[in-house]
């Protein structure tokens, strides 16, 4: 984990917490020393890591792959969340349609829905292929890579003249109106919190002359700031954002969704990014990050701490009762 990360989510804290009230010591892992120590359970946020090793570093491929081997060497070591399980997020084919099969799979109470995609291979038919799809204008392009600053760098395409923009393996999918609000929701383990953020408005979309404009996600979605962005001032309606809470009704099915999710991805640490259609409120699932910042997760510490130290519970009763098997 890297020092800003572990810095934003209080590493610090959470260190004392599992030795307090568990325990449990919790140590660095560093893949660069002669020798990991072996220990109960892992968690990371190694996308850095694994971004770095795709794109040829050689010292994260060198790293990466001492993690790989230390995993396998020791099957009995919990890692939170396996790294195959993880990868899906960092690519954004795989995530959406993991969206999709969850989709596939609801019931029709509890349904939530993915937009669809299209992944652009050759950038000469793109408009082709939209229309193919029904896909209308404004339409968001982003990378099809997720991780990173390149993953947050994306474009609203306004017409035909701005598909002359997109690139090979951009993703594009269409835009979802929905009242200029986000929700965040952060899962960790068995239990979730929602955060509302403001997003981007149609009204604001309708004002813009140019065929392409390029934003940053981050800064949309951005409310802890006592002044707002560049990116906000052009696409959202700041004035008329109040961090509305998600209503009730909407928070009933947020367990449901939050389990075909978990059982989709097998993971127990991520967030996903939730709107509802406007007119028809329809739920759609538009981005899934792993390992997120968990701003305004109350409890977090404790939820993850206890999370933790029930993994290394359930590891000593196996190695426990092996013994036992092994005496007997």
């Amino acid at each position: 984990m890297k020092d800003g990360k572990a810095k934003r989510i209080n590493i610090v804290r959470i260190s004392e917490l599992l030795l307090s009230k568990y325990g449990v010591e919790l140590i660095e892992l560093d893949a660069t020393q002669d020798t990991i120590p072996i220990v109960d359970v892992v968690f990371h946020k190694m996308s850095d890591l694994i971004f770095e090793a795709r794109c040829g570093k050689a010292a994260s491929v060198e790293q990466l792959g001492r993690f790989v081997q230390y995993f396998r060497c020791n099957p009995n070591v919990q890692v939170i969340d396996p790294l195959s399980n993880m990868e899906v997020l960092l690519d954004r084919v795989p995530m959406l349609d993991a969206i999709q099969r969850c989709s596939n799979s609801c019931s029709p109470d509890t349904r939530i829905y993915s937009s669809g995609y299209h992944l652009v291979v050759d950038p000469a038919d793109v408009a082709a292929k939209m229309a193919e799809k029904e896909f209308k204008f404004p339409l968001i392009c982003k990378s099809r890579i997720a991780q990173g600053a390149q993953g947050h760098n994306m474009s609203i395409i306004f017409n035909l003249a701005g598909l002359a923009e997109v690139k090979e393996s951009n993703i594009i999918v269409p835009f979802i109106d929905h009242d200029a609000l986000l929700y965040k929701v952060f899962v960790c383990g068995d239990e979730y919190h929602v955060v509302t953020r403001p997003s981007i408005t149609l009204a604001k979309l309708q004002q813009h002359t140019a065929d392409t404009y390029h934003f940053h996600s981050d800064t949309v979605s951005k409310c802890n700031s006592s002044t707002t962005s560049r990116e906000q001032d052009d696409l959202c309606s700041m004035e008329s954002f109040a961090g509305t809470p998600l209503s009730s009704e909407h928070m009933k099915q947020i367990p449901a969704w939050v389990r075909s999710l978990r059982e989709a991805l097998n993971l127990s640490l991520f967030g996903f990014d939730l709107l509802f259609e406007t007119g028809t409120q329809k739920p759609y699932v538009i981005d899934i990050n792993y390992f997120p910042s968990y701003d305004g997760f109350q409890d977090f510490h404790d939820i993850l701490c206890e999370m933790l130290y029930k993994r290394v519970f359930s590891i000593s009763k196996i190695l426990e009762n092996s013994v036992q098997v092994f005496k007997d």
